[in-house]
């Protein structure tokens, strides 16, 4: 299996190259179950609004990391 190269991340990433990456997200993800993509129990709608609020979570998990290493930063150089 060859991986296409994703670097905007700082790092190599590995991604699908037979599996549609947006569509399985949320499986992926532990939200749906494959099933679900095919028999109905979500719409298209659905998937872009499971998309947008993992993208959203992501950002805010992003986030909250960088205010913690800030804060370690921080008290370092406080002395605490």
């Amino acid at each position: 299996m060859a991986f296409q190269v994703q670097s905007d991340c700082g790092y190599i990433q590995a991604k699908c190259e037979n599996v549609e990456d947006m569509l399985y997200a949320p499986v992926i993800a532990g939200y749906w179950k494959q099933y679900e993509i095919w028999d109905g129990t979500y719409t298209l709608d659905d998937l872009l609004d499971i998309t947008e609020v993992m993208i959203v979570k992501s950002e805010n998990e992003k986030r909250e990391y960088q205010y913690m290493e800030q804060q370690k930063e921080v008290r370092k150089n406080a002395g605490f």
